[in-house]
């Protein structure tokens, strides 16, 4: 079962690790383990330097840190650990059967702890270990088993396949689980996999096929005997046709070094970044990783950067939509609030009201979770609750550096809406999210959070609400009336003296035959008035709000989608598939 490496006696052992528990020389060992490495000509000085600077700011085991970052093999580390700290070195041969008395261990400890009884001899567990320095591991397994523990090195994949190859028939403690969650496949061969040629390619390229195709994302999605890649375009999921090159572990591994993610980490969601050039352009890809029955899904939201630099008129929303956000802009302080679902736009249309308004006299700061575009000139700041930096105290401390203009990714709660509020009254210009399926309901669900109904009147300039529909391709779309009677019923909603060019799709290879290409955003903007501040003061229901912001010109979202459907933008059947009816 067992290929042994070594014979230097137990007391010899027992008494270095002792010392080294004692001295906490945990430092000085990973040192001449290291040095060890660099003279059996496993790593050069430079790897070595790289991996004990990683080390000190991680604080994770040199062995796992070297194997991580690729620098150096699995089975190298754990042999010359071996003969470091004076024990044996155990080469997975075989599978265990771990003895009755073994039998209060369980797969989930085992397998958290990185370590598996291989055999008891002598009234001692033998105990193979991924890091033999873990006290903890060592004192739970003798104090579970009540004998004497005697250490034994062994690589991390070993120990996994190991226990993978444990039947729960052959450990009693494993009767509450189904069975050992393990996948047996070498991380080293996982890293040379990714590393490998085809792999490389067909990240690249579909990559670039996602930024051709002007993608919002890419997802991969393991099922039983395939691997389903689709992307997302214009709101609707596609698939890529593109030949799947190499295993989904090898697919996922790539792209997980690229975001620099534990590739070893296959339990746990994890969430990355990756920064590239794709044909010439800047592309900033947010990574998310999620096991799933059979294997991880990977979902990468494509940041083209040159959004950053969309300014109002490109957004595509109407002229009278544009007029009241300007003037809602140009005032020097208050609150300007963009909501609607996730997915709407809403984020960009923040950005570009920064770049309408940006200005070197005027100080811009912003609080978002997460950064999605760079915005020079503006000074931004990410919400990392892990740390205690929440939106809550990261904006309280923006405010004492005095912004002129304040971005708000979105105002989740009482406290963030508080604090938004608070800058409007003292002079700054607020602009952010919030969801909610309209305009006038924004009011109510600021009411709702706990801000005073005077406070909502006084500070909010302005909301828009908003979603995206796809433009029509100009390459295939066809002249396509509705009924007349639909007709006459849209009619009211039509500007005065425009005429009707309604449309539908028909695809093309250039919009791959789904008949449209792009989107556009349409927006229900609502400024704040007298009338309507009256009639929150009077705490009025959404539906009399609704009533007074139309009597003074508001045109609802529907009213804007009719209207992009009767210039030939897009299809009354999109309009009605993202809004909904509403004719009056």
């Amino acid at each position: 079962m067992l290929s042994l490496c070594g014979d230097i006696a137990g007391m010899k052992t027992q008494a270095k690790l002792g010392t080294a528990r004692a001295m906490d020389g945990r430092k000085e060992i990973w040192l001449s383990l290291g040095q060890s490495l660099v003279s059996k000509r496993h790593i050069n000085d430079g790897k070595l330097a790289r991996a004990l600077s990683s080390v000190e700011k991680t604080g994770e085991p040199l062995p796992s840190v070297l194997v991580k970052l690729g620098l150096c093999s699995e089975e190298a580390v754990a042999m010359t650990l071996a003969e470091v700290l004076g024990l044996t070195y155990a080469k997975h041969a075989g599978s265990p059967r771990i003895p009755a008395d073994l039998a209060g261990l369980r797969p989930r400890f085992l397998l958290d702890a990185n370590v598996v009884p291989l055999a008891v001899e002598a009234g001692e567990v033998v105990l193979a270990m991924a890091d033999p320095l873990d006290d903890e591991a060592t004192n739970a397994v003798a104090y579970k088993t009540g004998l004497n523990v005697r250490r034994v090195a062994a690589t991390r994949s070993d120990i996994r396949a190991w226990l993978s190859a444990i039947k729960p028939g052959q450990d009693a403690g494993a009767a509450d689980e189904t069975a050992v969650s393990i996948s047996d496949t070498d991380i080293e061969r996982l890293i040379d996999l990714a590393r490998g040629a085809p792999v490389i390619r067909w990240v690249e390229d579909v990559l670039a096929m996602a930024v051709e195709a002007r993608a919002s994302d890419i997802h991969i999605e393991p099922e039983r005997d395939h691997v389903r890649v689709r992307m997302r375009l214009d709101g609707a999921m596609t698939p890529v046709n593109l030949p799947v090159a190499g295993t989904p572990e090898a697919l996922v591994s790539r792209i997980k070094i690229l975001a620099k993610l534990n590739i070893a980490e296959r339990r746990l969601p994890q969430d990355g970044r990756i920064r590239t050039a794709v044909r010439g352009r800047d592309i900033d890809l947010r990574v998310a990783t999620m096991p799933s029955l059979h294997g991880e899904t990977v979902t990468l939201r494509l940041l083209d950067q040159t959004a950053a630099h969309l300014d109002l008129p490109a957004l595509g929303l109407s002229d009278h939509a544009r007029a009241r956000l300007v003037d809602a802009f140009a005032r020097p302080n208050g609150i300007t609030l963009v909501t609607g679902p996730t997915g709407s736009g809403k984020t960009t249309t923040l950005y570009a009201a920064l770049r309408h308004l940006m200005s070197p006299q005027v100080k811009f700061m912003s609080v978002e979770d997460p950064v999605e575009y760079e915005i020079p000139g503006v000074s931004q700041i990410q919400v990392k609750p892990e740390i205690g930096m929440t939106f809550a105290r990261a904006l309280r401390s923006v405010l004492r550096h005095n912004p002129n203009v304040l971005m708000i990714g979105e105002i989740r709660d009482l406290e963030s809406a508080s604090i938004a509020v608070e800058a409007a009254l003292t002079g700054h210009m607020v602009l952010s999210t919030i969801h909610t399926n309209n305009a006038p309901a924004t009011i109510t669900r600021l009411l709702e959070m706990g801000i005073e109904d005077y406070l909502v009147a006084s500070t909010v300039n302005a909301i828009s609400a908003q979603r995206l529909v796809r433009l029509l391709c100009e390459a295939c779309k066809r002249p396509e009336p509705p009924p007349l009677a639909m007709q006459t019923r849209l009619a009211p909603m039509i500007a005065e003296g425009l005429s009707a060019h309604w449309c539908a799709a028909t695809g093309c290879e250039q919009c791959r035959g789904t008949g449209y290409k792009g989107r556009m955003s349409l927006a229900e903007v609502m400024p704040m008035s007298p009338t309507i501040e009256a009639a929150i003061l009077e705490k009025a229901p959404e539906s009399r709000l609704r009533a007074v912001a139309r009597s003074e010109g508001m045109l609802t979202l529907f009213e804007e989608g009719v209207r992009a459907a009767a210039a030939g933008k897009t299809s009354l059947t999109e309009v009605f598939s993202v809004i909904g009816m509403d004719l009056p």
